[in-house]
């Protein structure tokens, strides 16, 4: 069966693909803008220990592999609330002259990364062991149908919250000191900017898994600041770039029969290298002009 034939095996998670990578590239314009990176990669640990401790609580109610989760107990649902809650948590030091956010950020990616780790080692989720792995270092071979809708809903979400504010947000991350003193009300609209990349980590982690969804949130926009100056280009590029790596990583995996979320992340990386060089040429050229 060739790759076009299974097509009614692939379509659903190559479109989970794009519409994560389309929304988690533009994220991660503003993520790479503000420098906030490693809180983006704690938000997809958090989504992660989220949904490992859905996992977890539903095996202490009864619930089977097979049996139908109450809505209390879904793992998005979970990997929601603990990614707001982590957002909220990590903007708190900013307020606080002994605990710097980079504190705050490496405390919430260790502590999630360690309790997802002792989740795992819990017995009592043994058969969902293989499906958390996934989920951490991402193995979007099937996607259900219902993480698709959630990832829809989230786009279209971030979409009108990011197209009333977008000025706002643009402006805080550029100067933040002047946004305040223009009358911007700069700790608000980060709050909002961070929650609105809590939720978009959440739905996305849950379909693709951890790993390529921080990658969607630095590679593509970082190898867009190599490639242009220009903040249109280099949002356009950031989006581009980003559905290159989730739709293609999906398509090589599935040809190459290699893990999705790691093809995913070398496609990113392998453009962050294509921008690199260019930018070292043009250096070169300048120079010798």
């Amino acid at each position: 069966m060739t790759f076009w034939e299974a097509r009614f095996l692939w379509e659903e998670p190559m479109l989970a693909a794009v519409l994560a990578s389309a929304m988690l590239g533009y994220l991660g314009f503003f993520v790479v803008l503000r420098r906030i990176a490693f809180m983006s990669a704690a938000l997809s640990q958090v989504s992660g220990l989220g949904v490992a401790s859905a996992f977890l609580a539903g095996s202490y109610a009864g619930i089977t592999p097979h049996s139908e989760t109450p809505l209390w107990l879904n793992p998005s649902l979970w990997a929601l609330v603990f990614a707001c809650l982590g957002a909220a948590a990590m903007g708190l030091p900013a307020r606080s002259r002994r605990v710097t956010p980079e504190s705050a950020v490496a405390l919430a990616y260790l502590a999630a990364s360690a309790f997802v780790l002792l989740v795992l080692a819990n017995p009592r989720i043994a058969q969902e062991a293989h499906e958390i792995g996934d989920l951490l270092f991402g193995n979007a071979v099937v996607v259900r149908r219902q993480d698709l809708w959630n990832l829809g809903f989230t786009g279209l979400l971030v979409l009108l919250v990011h197209g009333l504010l977008f000025r706002s947000f643009l402006f805080a991350s550029f100067d933040s000191d002047t946004a305040r003193v223009s009358g911007v009300p700069v700790r608000g609209v980060e709050l909002v900017l961070h929650l609105s990349l809590a939720v978009a980590v959440a739905a996305a982690t849950r379909a693709l898994g951890a790993l390529p969804v921080f990658s969607f949130l630095v590679l593509p926009a970082g190898a867009a600041l190599l490639f242009s100056e220009r903040l249109r280009i280099v949002l356009l590029l950031s989006v581009l770039i980003a559905v290159f790596s989730g739709a293609g990583g999906y398509a090589l995996s599935w040809a190459l029969s290699l893990p999705t979320g790691s093809v995913m992340v070398a496609l990113g990386v392998g453009m962050w290298g294509v921008a690199g060089l260019k930018r070292l040429v043009e250096i070169r050229l300048g120079r010798e002009s």
